[in-house]
């Protein structure tokens, strides 16, 4: 094996090139110790690369003939170590610290120098083939830890900094090499490297593998240390089919292609197969089945899907020799066909180019994020919808090559999916860290993987990397009520912040917002040591610096995905009257003074078009602050109308609170995600002194706007939006989050805003029907009385709504929410309220024939006097309800249970009672003409007055005949 080898006398190998190490560390000392000074108000990115740059641009001046290979060698190793250095020493600017005296930086940059002279080099092809795994890295490493101390990381950072830079190192390499090739070609003659002009998309392909790696040694948020550190191995589960008679369907029969379709078989089980995720993926790279080359991730926000894709790739580049193409796809333009796209993805690549990959044998595609295709824009969800086919169709084309693909998403955009991914363990759904014994019923798990509690492996590493003693989850946060946060990878780390912190007390009620709110308060006050904090953020008051990520977050939320371009910003914050504060938080962005913010919560880039845009890291993030921007509208709205109310010719009248609502509001809907923030902002509003009182002002101001929109008082022209579907489209968002809100007032106030006054009795169902609000809607603690509404809902929530003498005829409300809401004297004739809840309910007088209560829990409701003709309660559970004198004439009880239900003088004539069980039931006076009784219960029931009277006595007159 040739080799070259690089000893003493250093001063001999310098003689020509002439790189002056010791200068560089005096500088890199220098530039540290003065951004300690200056607590991160300069800017030192970039400075220590430069610096690099020019000593060794001085150093290759002389003529190429003069400088033997040994000397080159040397410069291309120096040059290579002191540029992953100052790359690692910039992104850790923000933790050193101490301050080195000038006087000291001599000393110290001369101790360096002669600790690095002192060893022993020797380049051979392996040095090439693994440049991070040498003997001579190591032994470098050992020297720059007692360095890093003397400039203030302590032994934690130091370690985690050594971590980084020994990724850096083979990036730095390809770079020297890249950036000065001829000057290295020498070397080509003595060793066989990699480096070869010939073999440029070899090197590529290479240096690409290195930048695998090295994303996952980077820090993560504002921590020393990076991902591969904290990371802990994710648990998912497939759906496998299993027949009745207890055995899985062979995943290549005809039967096993509908096993993950939302409609499976009915004489089919679906059974959840826990594996362990990243040996199930591995597995299956390792196959070369060509009707088996998709997998998909499916997870939640901050599930560790984007986690668990790095580590893979991560892990692939570094031990195998299967080739990896990661793709976030936020980053990610479809063209006309995906095959452009990726040549598109390759070119725009700061390594990769089209001709690296596209006819290369087993590439393992990864695409994260498939929800990021969803929010691009026009067109998006078409797009999304087409990925998969396009993907499929891609993956059949390089069938040849044994191309396989990964796709990760949120769960609701791999729902939309499903109908395309049918083969069987195709999906793999995540599992949090931990899952109670109550929610382990229907996996299987041969393995015991779910009895383990993950957060203890995590919290034992946190701790570790911290500096902390932890032995697993800590005590005060292992409850029932913190399991939702501390089950989820990233929810779990945001948590652990807080609980360093300490300024939050935990408690059964301390929710997510709680949290966030907390590590905003962190950034802003940012601590370095003692009361130091970011001087540029203390020249923008919290409240400012609050507002201007709200505004940026809904810039975000409008424009549809987690990016938003700083033009578009600049406008949202004119219109807020905070432009100058954004100003100075972009110039304090440019100049790295707000490092650990961009870090955290978002950063800025390029996008595609050249223009600036500030990305957010963690879209749950982003949901939170538009959250606390529409809670602010709410509030500025109030006090604007209130103050219009109060002195007319000044603040807002209703429309202009209107058309406030509808520009906020209108781009996009509220979904769950958003819905769960606004709620926290509810909750923690609620807590406060006079919160109540507010909230129910907040929600006699929307149901004023909600009267508005359905009288069609909305002021949508005023926008000028430039298309009636836009106007459409804004109407819909705008409306469906006045009831969102409304919603989420009422389960506060526990009111009803009665006295609504709609234009007439069909209003508001045409409303709803424009709305197109039929899945999972709000409609808790509306004042509908005398209201016509003839509609189709499905899983929503009528809470506490009153519908009183209304017509509901023909509708549909297949499981639904119904607490505490009154429908007396309301016409309710074939309406279909199938598996539904109905706890303290009035149908007191209500029209119900051949309504249908199948399958549906109703628990203290009333139907006195109410009629029940030809109703179905089949399989129906009813306890502590009241039937008296109702009318259930030819009505379907089978197999149906009543307990502790009241049908004195009820009509039962003809009705069928077919394995229907009764419990502590009075039916006195009741008649049972021409009913099925026989396979009926009756237990101690009261039967007095009827003719079943004697058949069934009660246990206490046998107790009297006994």
């Amino acid at each position: 094996m040739s080799e070259i080898i690089l000893k003493k006398p250093i001063n001999i190998l310098n003689r020509n090139v002439n790189f002056d190490l010791k200068d560089f560390f005096i500088q890199a000392s220098s530039t540290v110790a003065g951004t300690a000074i200056q607590v991160a108000t300069a800017n030192p990115i970039g400075a220590l690369t430069s610096i690099v740059k020019g000593l060794s641009s001085a150093s290759k001046a002389i003529s190429l003939e003069d400088v033997p290979v040994e000397e080159r060698a040397w410069l291309l190793v120096v040059s290579s170590l002191t540029h992953a250095i100052a790359k690692t020493l910039e992104d850790f600017n923000d933790l050193f610290e101490n301050s080195i005296e000038f006087s000291q930086l001599n000393t110290v940059s001369e101790q360096l120098t002669n600790q690095i002279n002192e060893l022993e080099i020797t380049l051979t092809n392996d040095f090439f083939d693994n440049p991070h795994k040498l003997v001579f890295l190591e032994d470098i490493s050992h020297i720059l830890v007692s360095w890093l101390q003397q400039l203030g990381l302590n032994d934690i950072q130091a370690k985690s900094f050594i971590y980084q830079f020994e990724s850096q190192f083979p990036m730095s390499l390809h770079y020297e090499w890249g950036t000065n090739s001829s000057y290295y070609a020498l070397i080509v003659e003595k060793l066989d490297t990699p480096f070869n002009v010939v073999n440029r998309l070899q090197r590529q392909a290479s240096e690409y593998r290195y930048w695998l790696q090295q994303q996952v040694n980077e820090r993560i948020f504002e921590e020393a240390f990076g991902l591969k550190q904290i990371y802990v191995p994710l648990r998912a589960y497939y759906t496998q089919t299993i027949s009745n008679n207890g055995s899985k369907v062979a995943e290549d029969s005809v039967e096993a292609e509908s096993s993950e379709v939302i409609n499976i078989n009915n004489n089919k089980n679906n059974n959840k197969k826990v594996c362990n995720l990243y040996e199930e993926v591995s597995k299956w790279i390792k196959q070369t089945d060509m009707d088996d080359s998709l997998k998909v991730i499916s997870g939640g926000p901050g599930s560790g899907k984007s986690s668990f894709s790095k580590i893979l790739a991560s892990e692939l580049a570094e031990q195998s020799d299967t080739p990896v193409l990661f793709i976030p796809l936020h980053r990610f333009k479809i063209s006309d066909y995906l095959p452009e796209a990726i040549k598109q993805f390759l070119d725009n690549h700061n390594i990769l180019t089209r001709d690296n990959f596209l006819n290369e044998p087993n590439l393992l595609l990864i695409f994260d994020g498939l929800d990021e295709l969803s929010m691009q824009g026009a067109n998006s969800k078409e797009v999304a919808n087409n990925f998969t086919e396009e993907l499929k169709e891609v993956l059949r084309e390089k069938s040849s090559l044994n191309w396989k693909a990964i796709v990760t998403g949120r769960e609701l955009s791999i729902q939309q999916q499903q109908n395309k991914l049918k083969k069987q363990k195709t999906i793999l759904y995540l599992l949090p860290y931990f899952i109670n014994e109550d929610d382990r019923d229907g996996f299987d798990d041969p393995d015991n993987l779910l009895l383990e509690d993950q957060r203890n492996e995590w919290w034992q590493k946190f701790g570790e990397l911290k500096d902390k003693k932890f032995n697993g989850l800590p005590e005060i946060l292992a409850t029932e009520h913190l399991e939702p946060i501390t089950k989820e990878p990233l929810l779990n780390y945001l948590l652990s912040l807080s609980y360093l912190r300490q300024d939050i007390k935990f408690t059964t009620d301390t929710n997510l917002n709680q949290i966030y709110a907390d590590l905003l308060d962190s950034v802003h006050e940012r601590k370095y040591t003692g009361s130091r904090t970011h001087i540029g953020i203390n020249n923008i008051g919290k409240e400012d610096f609050i507002r201007i990520l709200e505004e940026i977050a809904l810039v975000v939320w409008h424009e549809s995905g987690r990016t938003a371009s700083i033009d578009n910003i600049m406008k949202r914050c004119k219109e807020a009257g905070i432009a100058s504060y954004f100003e100075e938080f972009q110039g304090n962005a440019e100049s790295g003074v707000i490092r650990l913010l961009m870090a955290f919560y978002f950063r800025e880039f390029d996008g595609s078009q050249g223009d600036k845009t500030f990305e957010f890291t963690h879209k749950s993030f982003g949901e939170y602050l538009t959250a606390k921007r529409i809670m602010l509208e709410l509030e500025i709205m109030l006090d604007e109308v209130e103050r219009g109310r109060n002195r007319p010719g000044s603040g807002w009248t209703l429309e202009d609170a209107f058309e406030k609502w509808i520009r906020i509001c209108g781009q996009q809907p509220i979904d769950g995600y958003l819905s769960d923030f606004l709620e926290g902002e509810m909750k923690i509003l609620a807590e406060t002194k006079h919160g109540l009182s507010t909230i129910e002002n907040y929600q006699r101001l929307i149901i004023e706007l909600i009267q508005m929109a359905v009288n069609g008082q909305s002021p949508i022209k005023k926008l000028g939006l430039n298309t009636f579907d836009n106007d459409l489209n804004y109407s819909r968002n705008s409306g469906k989050s006045l009831l969102k809100i409304q919603s989420l007032c009422a389960k506060r106030t526990k009111k009803v805003i009665e006295n609504v006054k709609y234009k007439d009795r069909k209003a508001f169902d045409t409303w709803l029907n424009l709305l197109d609000y039929r899945l999972m809607s709000g409609l808790e603690s509306l004042f509908l009385k005398n209201m016509e509404i003839h509609s189709l809902h499905l899983v929503s929530d009528f809470s506490f709504s009153i519908f009183d003498n209304a017509n509901l005829a023909f509708s549909s409300f297949n499981m639904s929410n119904f607490k505490s809401t009154s429908f007396e004297d309301t016409e309710l004739l074939s309406v279909d309220f199938e598996s539904s809840i109905f706890k303290d309910v009035n149908f007191n007088k209500a029209l119900l024939v051949e309504s249908s209560f199948k399958k549906s829990n109703i628990k203290n409701t009333s139907f006195e006097s109410s009629n029940l003709s030809s109703a179905d309660f089949t399989k129906t559970n009813t306890e502590n309800t009241r039937f008296i004198t109702a009318n259930l004439e030819n009505a379907n009880l089978t197999e149906s249970q009543f307990s502790n239900t009241n049908f004195a003088s009820a009509n039962f004539k003809n009705t069928n009672l077919n394995g229907a069980v009764f419990v502590n039931t009075n039916f006195e006076n009741v008649n049972f003409e021409g009913t099925n009784y026989e396979q009926a219960v009756f237990t101690n029931c009261n039967l007095k007055g009827t003719i079943l009277e004697n058949l069934y006595p009660l246990e206490e007159k046998l107790e009297e005949e006994k």
